[in-house]
């Protein structure tokens, strides 16, 4: 708060000079007479003085702080305007390099969430190697489907030669749904009666889990063994040994958490006669995708499973991770159900999906 005084040589007057410095939230403490100073004070009139209070200290840091919010409020549009800007000058840079002719496809393509350089990328080696000025649009459309098409590559299911034993294990995040995909293939092998089919889970740190999966080994009438170590890993090979198929549920873990040390990880690339499937969401988004990529880059050979289409808004992410890993998509699932929402990934649904009413 602060106090001031103000003298006039009447009340009003003092009171419009309090007002035009400190405005009408003064407060008036108290109002006198004084005597002018000087020798010939005693024959003068007295003036009047008021003091008056204001809480200026509050309202002045309000105002204060109000600026300084203002000013970085100011500073982060600034800056977020000047990584719109970038962000759009790099993409009209790389659409100058399209041919004008499969703009429309590119653009189509980025707003369905494959990233720009990837469909740059691909559009480029196209322009390069066709000469598309000769070509009318539906030669083109059908052209840039089949360049698409053979891009996202064949999908590679589950195979099984005769005679011999797989030990197929199940890698991934947290939260994907490696255990009811597994369970998908799992009884779609077991309906058709081609292979004896054993089951092994790790994943010991989710309850829920292992009973999920006890479960389904009680309605497909197979064997479970869970594991906890190394040595249980071992063990349990050897209970299935007779077995055509081996399906693992491996633990599910914060990606960040991922350890190339640990020794399941160890296990499964000691173990040879093996196929692996890297278990990832469709609903993840693309910088996320490559940190999980990155984690699990120590693992040898595997191929990819997309899961939760039927949710994600957009199919980009497919042609992005083909163009990251060069790994085959195998399947793609669809739902909860067991064991039909699963399907082999099939790249002319997944192109169609991406250029849409082109």
């Amino acid at each position: 708060m602060m106090i001031k005084k103000y003298i006039g040589s009447t009340t009003h007057e003092a009171i419009e000079k309090m007002k035009r410095e400190l405005g009408m939230d003064a407060v008036i403490l108290n109002t006198r007479t004084v005597k002018q100073k000087g020798m010939f004070g005693i024959f003068k009139k007295p003036l009047v003085e008021i003091t008056a209070a204001y809480e200026m200290d509050n309202k002045s840091s309000n105002r204060r702080s109000d600026m300084e919010d203002i000013k970085k409020i100011s500073s982060e549009l600034a800056d977020l305007k000047g990584m719109v800007e970038k962000i759009s000058y790099n993409i009209h840079q790389k659409e100058e390099k399209i041919d004008p002719n499969l703009k429309e496809y590119w653009i189509k393509l980025v707003e369905n969430g494959v990233q720009d350089t990837v469909a740059t990328s691909i559009f480029s080696k196209l322009s390069q190697q066709v000469d598309l000025s000769i070509k009318d649009s539906i030669s083109i459309r059908n052209i840039v489907k089949r360049v698409l098409v053979e891009y996202i590559g064949e999908s590679d299911p589950l195979k099984v030669k005769d005679g011999g034993q797989k030990i197929v294990f199940f890698v991934g995040p947290t939260g994907v749904g490696k255990t009811t995909t597994l369970a998908k293939i799992a009884a779609q092998m077991v309906l058709r009666k081609e292979y004896d089919i054993g089951l092994i889970t790790s994943d010991t740190y989710r309850i829920a889990a292992v009973e999920q999966l006890r479960i389904y080994s009680e309605i497909l009438n197979i064997p479970l063994e869970v594991i906890y170590n190394e040595e249980d890993m071992y063990k349990a090979l050897v209970h299935l040994k007779e077995k055509d198929l081996i399906f693992v549920d491996t633990t599910g873990k914060n990606h960040k958490e991922v350890d190339k040390e640990d020794e399941l990880f160890k296990m499964i690339n000691s173990i040879k006669n093996k196929e692996i499937y890297l278990v990832l969401s469709s609903t993840t988004d693309f910088v996320t995708l490559k940190s999980i990529l990155n984690r699990y880059s120590f693992i040898d050979n595997y191929k990819i499973i997309f899961t939760k289409i039927d949710e994600a808004e957009r199919l980009g992410n497919i042609l992005n991770i083909k163009y990251l890993t060069n790994k085959p998509i195998s399947y793609v699932t669809t739902g909860q159900n067991v064991p039909d929402d699963i399907k082999i990934m099939n790249s002319d649904e997944i192109v169609g999906s991406l250029l849409g009413e082109i």
